[in-house]
């Protein structure tokens, strides 16, 4: 497994990585508004965000 660096969550639910939180996100263009996701939350919090992202599916009548 390839290290990412630490993760780091936007208020928006946006995930980074790197080894240092980034200034702007990338998705709500929110300043400083990152914090470190603990080791192991991450697979956690990056399967809300996929799943956050997904259409919905719409059901035929």
């Amino acid at each position: 497994m390839v290290s990412k660096g630490f993760a780091w969550e936007c208020e928006c639910g946006n995930i980074e990585y790197g080894s240092y939180p980034p200034e702007e996100c990338s998705q709500c263009a929110a300043v400083d508004s990152f914090i470190k996701v603990p080791e192991d939350e991450i697979a956690e919090r990056e399967e809300e965000n996929v799943l956050a992202k997904r259409p919905l599916e719409e059901e035929d009548d």
